[in-house]
């Protein structure tokens, strides 16, 4: 059974337990590994030194401390082909704003999810950018 590596983007400890439950079960015929990064600066030294097959990266990722307190998702988002980064990149949020989504999409977005999550769609959405063939229920 191969590993696909995802990377997951959110301040929220919670939200990323609860992302790495939903990826364990998942049918796609292969494993997740789930790396977590708590701010934008973490996932971008991670993106620096790894690859990863999928990225979920929430839109906002307020962080105190860090050296670049302003740099948000996607602003990261818009580093991530400059990095020479390949993987589909999820987009994730609980607020409702058009705009970002239309910039998210420009920026090369290859979804957008909003939170709370549509399992079916978040199923879907990963079948799709990692090719996995047909989507099965996540749980």
């Amino acid at each position: 059974m191969t590993t696909k590596r995802v990377l997951i983007v959110d301040d929220e400890p919670v939200l990323i337990s609860l992302l790495k439950e939903i990826f364990a079960r998942f049918q796609h015929g292969h494993a997740y590994e789930i790396t977590p990064a708590y701010s934008v600066v973490d996932a971008y030294n991670l993106l620096v030194r790894e690859e990863f097959d999928l990225i979920l990266l929430d839109v906002v990722v307020p962080q105190m401390g860090d050296p670049w307190p302003w740099l948000q998702g996607l602003d990261l988002l818009k580093r991530l082909r400059v990095l020479g980064v390949k993987a589909p990149v999820f987009m994730m949020t609980g607020v409702r704003n058009t705009e970002k989504e239309a910039e998210a999409f420009i920026e090369g977005a290859a979804g957008y999810l909003h939170k709370p999550f549509d399992l079916r769609e978040l199923n879907r959405l990963v079948t799709q950018a990692l090719g996995c063939g047909p989507a099965a229920d996540a749980g």
